[in-house]
């Protein structure tokens, strides 16, 4: 019988799951693999979750296979057609930008003016843990922007499967934007190289539907257990519009105030429900999730006149 939640009290599985990953893809950069399968570290994990699911379950998962086709759509979008068609649209915009103003490619003129690669390192990851909390807090604070980033919040559990279910705007401002940017300021290659998958490895996993608990390292990185107050369909008492808005580090969350998880007798709680605040019903059909929010999904269909009354006019 799988584990759950309740009986679970192992914390290392979070850590050493998040350290094999780094590890992965440190080791594993610039190898024939990235060629062969493009994002092979993202369906690593994700992977990785599901069996992790099966082997502790959690004591109030619901049921996603229902939603298992749109899931499947809506990652093979974000994952292979989101970030080319941003690239494809921002990428002669911002590489304008240091050319004209510059006169060259990037807005610096050497790597070695941010210091040595591990400083690098340090200022890649907190620029894009940084920037990526205050465009999702913002996601949930603009009207037009939690249009799109709604349809996030209406799955009713999370799950590896559902890690990217996001309409693609959505997804390209909290996932993409942020990458295109860096790329064009002037880092060390390597540094973005290794940066950059590193960045994913908790804002990935953090859909993990497994009754794990992390401990400790809850108060600095976007664990399961801190992600599903994010999810909860009530929003926690002294938060406006939702808490733990941090996708990689919970650190910022702390630091500006939104940070949430509460604990009982020395246990940390989890949310009654996961679902949207308002209590919009999970949306299957894939394209409703991409068109509805743009006002471009038909209200209501063209009802067919009968042959009869065709014949009689």
């Amino acid at each position: 019988m799988p584990k759950t939640a309740e009986s679970d009290r192992s914390v290392w599985i979070v850590p050493a799951v998040f350290a094999a990953f780094a590890a992965l893809r440190i080791f594993a950069r610039g190898t024939p693999l990235d060629h062969w399968v493009p994002k092979w570290d993202t369906w690593a994990i994700i992977l990785a979750m599901l069996v992790l699911q099966q082997l502790f379950s959690y004591s109030r998962a619901v049921s996603q296979r229902s939603m298992l086709p749109r899931d499947v759509i809506s990652t093979l979008v974000n994952l292979y057609v989101t970030g080319f068609l941003t690239g494809l649209l921002l990428l002669p915009l911002l590489n304008y930008v240091p050319e004209h103003y510059f006169g060259r490619k990037l807005l610096v003129a050497s790597p070695e003016q941010f210091g040595p690669l591990w400083l690098q390192f340090i200022l890649v990851l907190v620029m894009i843990s940084f920037v990526r909390y205050w465009v999702h807090r913002f996601q949930h604070s603009n009207e037009f922007l939690w249009k799109l980033h709604s349809y996030h919040h209406q799955v009713q559990d999370l799950q590896g499967t559902n890690t990217l279910v996001s309409h693609p705007i959505d997804f390209a401002l909290r996932n993409v934007v942020v990458y295109l940017v860096l790329g064009i300021i002037g880092f060390d290659p390597f540094v973005i190289l290794v940066a950059v998958p590193l960045s994913n490895v908790s804002g990935t996993f953090s859909h993990c539907g497994a009754g794990l608990r992390a401990g400790l390292l809850n108060y600095f990185l976007v664990t399961p257990e801190v992600h599903r107050w994010h999810h909860s369909a009530q929003t926690p008492e002294g938060h406006k519009y939702s808490c733990n808005y941090g996708v990689e580090f919970s650190f910022w969350d702390i630091v500006f105030g939104t940070f949430y998880l509460p604990q009982k007798d020395g246990e940390t709680l989890q949310p009654e429900h996961i679902g949207h605040p308002s209590s919009n019903a999970d949306e299957p059909n894939y394209l409703k999730l991409l068109l509805v929010p743009l006002g471009l999904y038909p209200r209501k269909r063209l009802a067919r006149v009968p042959d009869a009354e065709l014949k009689s006019s």
